[in-house]
Parts: structure tokens; sequence; C-alpha cells
């Protein structure tokens, strides 16, 4: 990791260390302005202003660079969250049934306040591609339209809608990554079965488990990998977090379905990536058995960056 990338990390899970502690003071414009760049990159600008406007020894310069932009962060969540609710109100009317994932329902349960986990769209799960299909017809009476066509080997299509000179972009899936060798590890219905109410988002919102949210953080960092998109901060501070929320039942649970999936290695690799950015969060049982068991997979975990490897699983997948 970069400096910037570890004094971020550090900020965020308020450590003092030589990194993140004793040197905000003499933050130069300049200085403040490259870590604020990378927080922009890493998703996590209102994650570290939250920080740093509680923390005494930072600098009024650095804080006020990243407020700034904080703020306009925060003003998108605020468009996606009304937004949010009146799409679940108009696929609730139509007896569609939907699942929030990734930050979209994180932000609700596992963070203390929504709006610090930065989004850029809406993601909604269906049980099909048709059934997301039809979303789109309801929701293009309420101003929203396709940007583009799906690929039809595609599993999700993206859905806008322009507000001024805003827009807000709902990521329609009908599998959880859009990734062959993972798109049909888990049915909509075990996931709907599994899945937790969001009432700080509305009375009907419902979002993945913590056990089916972890994994599919660490299948989503995967395909990430595999793009070259890599290991953002806010994707890995989802993982720590929710290993700090998984009882010992859940773990038992995960090490259980990651064994029948074969991605014991995939989330082993995940937990281990998060905690070298935050700290270990996770039972050190659970990691050595879920490391066990990645030996004995047919996917190598240690080459999730390899192109040419998860490709070529891809097309077997296909």
């Amino acid at each position: 990791m970069s400096i910037e990338r570890r004094r971020l990390a550090a900020l965020i899970v308020c450590a003092t260390s030589p990194i993140a502690g004793g040197s905000d003071n003499t933050d130069s414009a300049e200085q403040a302005q490259v870590l604020l760049a990378c927080a922009v990159k890493e998703g996590v600008v209102v994650l570290v202003s939250q920080r740093l406007s509680e923390d005494p020894g930072a600098s009024a310069a650095l804080r006020k660079v990243f407020a700034t932009v904080a703020r306009e962060s925060v003003v998108a969540h605020m468009l996606r969250e009304s937004e949010c609710r009146r799409v679940l109100e108009v696929l609730q009317a139509a007896q569609i049934p939907v699942l929030l994932m990734k930050g979209s329902a994180l932000a609700w349960w596992l963070y203390p306040a929504a709006h610090l986990r930065e989004c850029c769209d809406i993601d909604l799960l269906f049980s099909s591609r048709e059934q997301a299909h039809e979303a789109v017809r309801l929701l293009v009476d309420h101003g929203y339209a396709l940007p583009h066509r799906a690929e039809d080997s595609a599993y999700e299509l993206l859905c806008r809608r322009e507000i001024g000179s805003m827009h807000v972009d709902l990521d329609m899936h009908w599998r959880l990554v859009n990734a062959p060798m993972f798109a049909e590890v888990f049915g909509f219905d075990a996931l709907q079965a599994a899945s937790i109410a969001l009432p700080r988002l509305a009375a009907d919102a419902r979002g993945l488990g913590p056990v089916h949210a972890f994994m599919h953080a660490c299948i989503h960092r995967a395909a990430n990998l595999t793009v070259g998109i890599g290991d953002g901060l806010k994707w890995l501070y989802d993982l720590h977090l929710l290993g700090q929320q998984l009882t010992t039942t859940d773990w038992s649970a995960l090490q259980q379905q990651c064994d029948e999936l074969g991605l014991s290695g995939t989330c082993a690799a995940g937990i281990e990536a998060a905690a070298d950015a935050f700290g270990n969060a996770v039972p050190a049982s659970a990691l050595d058995s879920l490391k066990g068991a990645g030996t004995r997979e047919s996917l190598d975990a240690g080459r999730l960056q390899d192109w040419k490897y998860m490709q070529g699983r891809n097309l077997a997948a296909l």
C-alpha cells in the first residue's frame, strides 16, 4: 500500500501511528490535496472527513479540504436515498421482489450513519433477467431510461434517471456478480430467505444477510482484481466491519458454505487483504480453517489478479 493509503486506513480506524498521528498539523496544501485525491479514488472521503472532525490533532486546513468534497458526496447520497425509497415503492406495488446489495445495503445496517458508506449507484438484485427488465419497464414511467443496451452475456444492466445536473444510477443485477465463474453460486430464493430488513431505509427494504454479504464482498473483490480495479479501501473496510459483526454461528455457517461452494480460498484472501489495511477482525480459527480448505479447491486464490487464468475459469464456467 502507498503511504497515502496507509495513512487513510489508519485514520479510518482511528489508529495512532507515525503515518496517522502527529503529522496532520504540518500538512502542506499540496500534501492535503494528495491525500484527498487518494481518498476520492478509494471512496472514503466522507468517512475520513468524519474522523478528521473528531480528531483534535488534525489541522484546520486538512479538515477543510476534506469537508468541502464530503459535503458534495452527502448531497449525492441524499438524492440516491430519496430515489431508492421511490424505486422500492414502485417495485413493491408491482410485487416484484428485490434485494439491496453491496454498499447500498451495508450503509443502512453496518455503518453508524448511511452517508459514511460512499456509493456511486444503487445495487438491486432481482430473481431473473425477466424481472429486471419488467422493473425497467415500470421505472421508465418514473423518469428512468437505459443509457445503453445490456449485452446478452451480462448479468446486470444500468438504468439511469437524470435530475438537473445530477443523475441516479440503478445497477440492476440478476446474479450476484457479473462473472460466469461466480454467477451461479447463490440462487435468489436462498439469498431472500436469509435476507435482513433495512428499516432505516424503508419498511419494505431488504438486503443480503451478514453471511451472504461477507461472501459477496469477497467474491466482488475477486471480480474487481480480475479486471484491474484493485482493492479499494471502502470495500476492504466493508469486510473489516463485517468481520466484527459475524457471530460464532455465522462463522460456522460461512465456513460450511464456502467449503461446499469452493469459495474458502477467495474468502480467506479477502480477509487477509482487509487485515493488511485495517487490522485483523476475524477469529484466527476461522481464517485458518478457510485457508486450509482453500488449498483443496480448484480455484487458486493466489491468482485472482491473473487475467488470463481468471478468464479461463470464466470460459470453463460458460
